[in-house]
């Protein structure tokens, strides 16, 4: 199969060879991974063999409050053992609250250290933010993502979505708490984000006039173990369907970036009609199987993932070889649409020899079939 962005179109459209679609989760030549020195080799193979779903963020605002009474303020500090801090202020009404996320040496993720709400009357104040504008997208910056990625594949368009936005205001437990003890502030408090969160994507899928994939943040807030289905979908039902909605009027497909176990939920996500689910992970992290979660599609979507970004990092070539094996001979029958992929984007600098060896391994294993 030839790699690129027609690709994408063509499983979207249901057609579907062998070999599988292969595409570095999130790696970016045109953006911070290509400004990388360590990276080179595997920008440079991913241009030629793969195809590409780099990501763009149009939005900056963490909480998506908009502009004009507020003023949101971030920055970053990288200290000497290499720990990065991401500092956000929120100015309002003469008070200030602040959300802390760190990032650790070794570890591509960010992590919420300081939340937004530390009291009920945190918690008040947020409620009452509810004439705010919406934040504005920045249209322009997808338009040039678009330009840069061309015939390579297509970009993430990452928006986080309602519920992971609320989730991260307060302190975890607080949080699952209040979705029992305090249901109707709760719901009211995500309403009022996803109305915000409509109001950019009804824009970018209207406006951006380029075809694009818009990607929804935060399923993996609410899957089990840390929510039943049930609630996932008491919180998430109305808000994944109306944007998904909005996208395929437009002629724009979207996707769910969903961790974890995904059994409960796997066939909600295509009944509430997105056109993609990843980053699939195969067990112990994920409890389905490659082929499992391909039947559970029933040729709605396409499944994108099957390798544990960690097994890139840390196993040897062997691990590799052996984990593309099984996903490439679960999929290579089933006749469903799918895109081999790995479950997290690197983001280490620089990245290891062993890291760079086992990410190019993969990808030409993949590409080979």
């Amino acid at each position: 199969m030839q790699q690129g962005r027609q690709t994408i179109i063509d499983l979207l459209n249901g057609t579907v060879s062998w070999p599988p679609v292969v595409v570095p989760f999130g790696l970016d030549p045109f953006g911070w991974h290509g400004e990388q020195e360590s990276y080179r080799d595997v920008c440079d193979f991913a241009l030629d063999y793969c195809t590409l779903l780099p990501k763009v963020y149009p939005v900056s605002d963490p909480l998506y409050v908009g502009k004009g009474k507020t003023e949101v303020i971030s920055d970053t500090e990288t200290r000497l053992d290499g720990t990065r801090i991401r500092r956000h202020e929120l100015r309002y009404k003469k008070r200030t609250f602040s959300m802390e996320e760190t990032q650790t040496p070794g570890d591509s993720s960010w992590m919420v250290s300081k939340r937004w709400i530390e009291n009920e009357e945190d918690f008040n104040f947020f409620l009452g933010m509810d004439d705010l504008p919406p934040a504005e997208p920045e249209i322009e910056k997808v338009r040039l993502k678009v330009c840069q990625v061309g015939e390579h594949g297509l970009p993430y368009v990452e928006i986080r979505d309602a519920f992971s936005i609320v989730c991260q205001m307060l302190p975890t437990v607080t949080f699952y708490i209040k979705t029992v003890t305090d249901f109707d502030r709760l719901s009211h408090l995500i309403s009022i984000a996803a109305e915000r969160v409509l109001y950019i994507i009804t824009r970018l899928c209207r406006e951006t006039g380029s075809l694009f994939i818009l990607r929804l943040i935060g399923a993996e807030l609410a899957v089990p173990p840390f929510m039943s289905r049930r609630d996932f979908l008491r919180f998430n039902e109305d808000f994944y369907t109306e944007a998904a909605r909005i996208a395929r009027d437009c002629g724009i497909p979207a996707a769910v970036h969903c961790h974890g176990p995904v059994r409960e939920i796997a066939g909600d996500i295509w009944q509430m009609g997105f056109s993609i689910m990843e980053p699939f992970e195969p067990p112990p992290r994920g409890n389905l199987t490659i082929a499992e979660a391909l039947s559970l599609t029933n040729s709605r979507g396409i499944v994108l993932g099957g390798v544990d970004d960690v097994l890139l990092n840390t196993g040897d070539c062997q691990a590799v070889r052996n984990a593309v094996q099984q996903c490439l001979d679960g999929a290579r029958n089933t006749g469903k649409p799918y895109i081999l992929s790995q479950s997290a984007t690197p983001f280490f600098d620089p990245l290891s020899e062993r890291a760079k060896e086992n990410l190019l391994l993969f990808m030409k294993l993949g590409t080979a079939g």
